[in-house]
């Protein structure tokens, strides 16, 4: 195209391809949405930190209750808090079983209180705690440091009796 076949616009010699030009605006908006929702969703807690990133699951008679966060980073920091009513300590003595399948994908940073004594089974781990006479619930801190990518199904067993399962999604 030469310059003297270009349409003028107003008193300007220049081109112009509105279609382009639309399909462009439609690009940058579409562009701006997605960092919004990136944002947002980063800013409630999907990628951790957040008012979605921490959650609690309580079993049927509310004897032990889980707060844990439901997503975490590779070789990040996590951690799990028990909460046990005292109606569920027997004998001074609470013991926590954790499924081979979740617990192998984490390393154990440290436990507070310490375990007496913890045991390897075939399908899961036992810790024992001796707690003592307990008027009010104990709690149990798991500092935890994620092996493994991707969605993870926990199964938790206090006592042998009560079980609470959930999930968490470790990103790389």
């Amino acid at each position: 195209m030469t310059m003297s076949s270009i349409p003028p616009i107003e008193d300007l010699e220049i081109s112009q391809d509105l279609d382009i030009q639309d399909k462009t605006w439609t690009l940058q908006h579409m562009g701006r949405a997605a960092m919004t929702l990136l944002i947002v969703m980063a800013l409630s807690g999907l990628f951790g930190g957040g008012p979605l990133a921490r959650t609690t699951v309580t079993d049927s008679h509310d004897r032990l209750q889980i707060e844990y966060d439901r997503f975490g980073r590779y070789e990040g920091e996590l951690w799990l808090q028990f909460t046990i009513a005292p109606g569920s300590i027997h004998d001074d003595r609470v013991t926590l079983w954790m499924d081979r399948a979740y617990w192998t994908g984490f390393a154990v940073e440290h436990i507070t209180p310490e375990p007496v004594r913890s045991d390897t089974g075939f399908d899961g781990f036992t810790y024992f705690f001796s707690v003592g006479t307990r008027l009010a619930p104990v709690v149990i801190v798991f500092h935890l440091r994620p092996e493994s990518l991707g969605l993870l199904e926990a199964r938790i067993r206090l006592n042998d009796q009560i079980s609470i399962r959930f999930r968490q999604f470790i990103y790389p």
